[in-house]
């Protein structure tokens, strides 16, 4: 299945793209959205370490079971004055 990632901040700017699709069956995790996201995109290593995973509005934890999700988005540690 395909699956729709939203990028914001500095994985934003990384890639030039709000949003990039992967390829995973459901059900699937953080975790494996993670692997896909740095195999398809490695330019997004050192940050998919640091970031967040969001399903449907809320963070995940690694091992999250994801079924059916709306909206998924890697959200990065932003900064700010």
């Amino acid at each position: 299945m395909s699956l729709r990632i939203q990028l914001f901040a500095s994985a934003r700017e990384r890639l030039g793209k709000d949003s990039v699709e992967i390829e995973l069956e459901l059900p699937t995790t953080v975790v494996e959205i993670r692997r896909s996201l740095a195999n398809a995109f490695p330019e997004l290593n050192q940050l998919l370490a640091i970031s967040r995973i969001a399903v449907d509005r809320s963070y995940c934890s690694e091992n999250q079971t994801i079924d059916n999700a709306v909206e998924i988005a890697l959200i990065p540690p932003v900064s700010g004055g």
